[in-house]
This record gives C-alpha cells, sequence and structure tokens, in this order.
C-alpha cells in the first residue's frame, strides 16, 4: 500500500480508465466529475479524511464511470490494490465494515437518483402531451439528468 500525494486539481484518475486501486483518504478532500474538464463537468461527490473513493470499479472490477480529482494541496489517500484490500478483511475488519457502509450509503443514493430522473422524465412527457411549458426547475432538473449521464440528449 502506496500513499500518494496529490496537489489542487491534480487528476487521480480519469473517467473510462480500468479500475485496478482504490483509495483510503489520510488528508484533503477529493472530486468526483463526471466529463471532468469539458463545459458538462459536473461533481458529483467530495470525500474526506476517512473516506474511500474508487472502490465500486475497483470491486467490479471495470472501467471508472467517474473521474476523481484533488480539491486541496496536500491531499493524500493510501492507494490499495486487491491484496492490500484482502488483508483489510484479515487485519482491519472494521475498515472493511466502513468501505460496505459507504457503499451501500451511495447505492442508496444512486437509487434516489435514478428514482428522481424516472419522475423528472414522467413529469416532462406529461407536460408535452398537455401541451404545457415546462417550468424552470423542471428545466434545471433535465439539465442536471443530461449532464451526468442518467438521461439521453433529446
Amino acid at each position: 500500500m502506496e500513499t500518494r500525494r496529490f496537489d489542487r486539481g491534480q487528476v487521480i484518475f480519469r473517467q473510462g480508465e480500468y479500475a485496478g486501486t482504490m483509495y483510503d483518504i489520510s488528508a484533503g478532500a477529493v472530486g468526483i466529475f463526471a466529463g471532468y474538464g469539458t463545459p458538462e463537468q459536473t461533481q458529483l461527490a467530495t470525500f474526506a479524511l476517512g473516506d474511500t473513493f474508487g472502490e465500486m470499479e475497483f470491486i467490479a472490477r471495470c472501467p471508472r464511470i467517474a473521474s476523481a480529482v484533488a480539491l486541496e494541496d496536500g491531499t493524500e489517500a493510501k492507494e490499495l490494490l486487491e491484496a492490500d484490500f484482502t488483508a483489510y478483511f484479515r487485519d482491519k475488519p472494521e475498515k472493511v465494515l466502513s468501505v460496505m457502509r459507504q457503499l451501500s450509503r451511495r447505492v442508496r443514493e444512486t437509487t434516489d437518483s435514478y428514482l428522481e430522473a424516472c419522475r423528472t422524465v414522467y413529469e416532462a412527457v406529461e407536460t408535452e402531451k398537455k401541451g404545457e411549458k415546462r417550468s424552470p426547475k423542471l428545466k434545471e432538473r433535465l439539465s442536471f439528468f443530461r449532464r451526468i449521464g442518467l438521461l439521453a440528449e433529446k
């Protein structure tokens, strides 16, 4: 397990890269971004001391769905490989439980976002059927879900 140091704005990993590591923050803060570096860039989450990130794709062994970027100078994170994480089960079961709780919270948040996207689409369809104008709030929600990739462009 190696501790890595990052300066503000430094990319830790990029959306689409293969996930061979996860991280455990020991100082600073990290932002998770969809479309990082593009005009559609959207910050999805912020993590700080004691949080882990990158574990979803790491555990699933799939490409990153977003980019991670240091939000502060001096951000430090332990970079965990599979052997390091496996050792956590033996040596730090409380850390594994913490990761599981974080994953559960994120799955719940993702489910809530998905349901909100469904409600937004339903409202947009019903508004269109009735020939009404979309409210500013509905337009804002549709735009947000398009930016983060939950809705396709029309």
